[in-house]
């Protein structure tokens, strides 16, 4: 190896190895004494662990028309999917671009409202009217409100 290589090397050791906490502030502990007392050790539950393959995104169209703007929210949709007893993880709005929408006032966007769901809840999910992503072609995009000008959110 090149010497400047190994000076480099050793600059940024003497500079990770200088790194101290602040001066009046105290590392993390865990908490002692009457603290540690006060928690009741058998009301901590840990969530279950899940993993990424258990879990699966769905979609709604939001129904938004381009000029007016409307439709519903992400909470709403998201609502209606915990009010039926599926947890949702993550929500993000979207885009479908696997279809053409014509510019034209009055007309549909491809605006749609993405939900992570748990993989046991996807019957329960297309009873409700949502369907997986992995059927349509999408792009996530802003969840900003509809603009003065007619924009499409």
């Amino acid at each position: 190896m090149d010497r400047r290589i190994w000076w480099y090397l050793l600059a940024v050791l003497v500079l990770i190895s200088g790194c101290k906490q602040p001066d009046g502030e105290e590392p993390l502990e865990e908490p002692i004494g009457e603290a540690a007392e006060s928690i009741d050790k058998s009301e901590v539950t840990a969530a279950p662990a899940v993993s990424p393959e258990q879990m699966l995104w769905v979609y709604q169209a939001r129904g938004n028309r381009q000029c007016e703007g409307g439709g519903i929210s992400l909470e709403e949709s998201a609502g209606k999917l915990t009010e039926n007893g599926i947890a949702v993880q993550e929500s993000s709005c979207g885009g479908r671009t696997d279809r053409l929408y014509p510019s034209v006032c009055g007309g549909p966007t491809g605006d749609i409202l993405l939900h992570l769901i748990h993989r046991d809840s996807l019957d329960a999910s297309l009873e409700l009217g949502f369907d997986p992503v992995s059927r349509i072609e999408y792009q996530r995009r802003s969840c900003a409100p509809a603009g003065a000008k007619g924009e499409r959110y």
